[in-house]
């Protein structure tokens, strides 16, 4: 342990027993994110004013861990909210023009991304040129620009609230998180704001644990803690697509690893999306009654 900590470059006796002992009350305020708070305002105004949502996400394990975490999360308060999932063949990676314009016509007054958008420029402008409100929140790293006077400065899409920790001005203590993770916050914080129990808010951590480990994030930091709790939320778990992949290979609830998640659970998420549509990964995860999860599960 004491060699994987120096490997790791985990310095001084706050970040080793973060490391070693992290919980849940120790993980980064949302706020911290750039536009977070702003995201959560502008959401709330929407859900108020009955104003039709559309999440879209991607066709990884990432884009529908995030997914899934957004759209439960604004049904729960109340949204009237629905979801798109790029075609990894017709669409490409992330938003294009067709999604914006599909959106358009069928009346979406707010598009909001996860795990993509932070380099849709002329995508977003087109949604902005359209009417439409709308909230990017994405891990990527994002494109830079030189300005007249030789500086280096973020090339960002003009979209109304734009949630990244890797945006130059971030605050954030740890930007290696995934889209989950910046879904999650944001979530959290709407859930906090909207009085909702806490525990509701922690039942998604397992959902941002899958992510983490699925998309290959460093598992230092926050993310230890996150995957750390996720884990043993797994054994537990109320989300029945998730329980429905457990039983279906085999696994033992009590003995889930994170190589489970990383070799097992997570190829059979992103399976649809390589496959055939990621929105049958995504309908697992949303399922509501178990025979429904047994038979996406198989």
């Amino acid at each position: 342990m004491a060699r994987l900590i120096r490997n790791r470059d985990v310095v001084g006796e706050e970040a080793i027993e973060r490391y070693l002992n992290g919980t849940v009350d120790q993980m980064y305020s949302p706020e911290l994110l750039p536009d977070l708070t702003l995201a959560a305002e502008i959401l709330e105004q929407k859900i108020a004013a009955g104003a039709p949502v559309r999440i879209v996400g991607d066709y990884d394990i990432d884009g529908v861990c995030s997914t899934c975490i957004l759209y439960q999360g604004l049904k729960r308060l109340g949204a009237k909210v629905d979801y798109e999932i790029p075609d990894r063949v017709k669409d490409g990676y992330g938003i294009n023009e067709s999604i914006i314009r599909a959106a358009s016509e069928d009346g979406i007054d707010t598009i909001l991304t996860c795990d993509n958008g932070i380099a849709a420029i002329s995508q977003i402008g087109l949604a902005k040129e359209l009417g439409m409100t709308v909230v990017v929140t994405d891990h990527h790293d994002i494109q830079t620009t030189e300005t007249e006077d030789g500086r280096e400065e973020d090339l960002l899409p003009p979209a109304d609230a734009l949630v990244n920790p890797k945006r130059r001005d971030s605050v954030y203590p740890y930007p290696q998180i995934c889209g989950a993770m910046v879904a999650y916050k944001l979530i959290q914080v709407l859930y906090e704001r909207g009085a909702v129990p806490r525990e509701e808010w922690l039942d998604m951590l397992e959902l941002a644990a899958v992510a983490t480990v699925g998309d290959v994030m460093k598992l230092q930091d926050e993310n230890r803690i996150v995957v750390k709790e996720g884990l043993k939320r797994l054994k537990d778990t109320k989300n029945l697509g998730l329980k429905a992949l457990i039983e279906a290979n085999q696994l033992d609830p009590e003995k889930i690893s994170a190589y489970h998640i990383g070799f097992v659970i997570g190829p059979c998420l992103n399976a649809g999306g390589r496959l055939y549509t990621a929105k049958l990964a995504l309908a697992l995860l949303l399922s509501q009654r178990e025979e429904e999860a047994e038979k996406a599960g198989h």
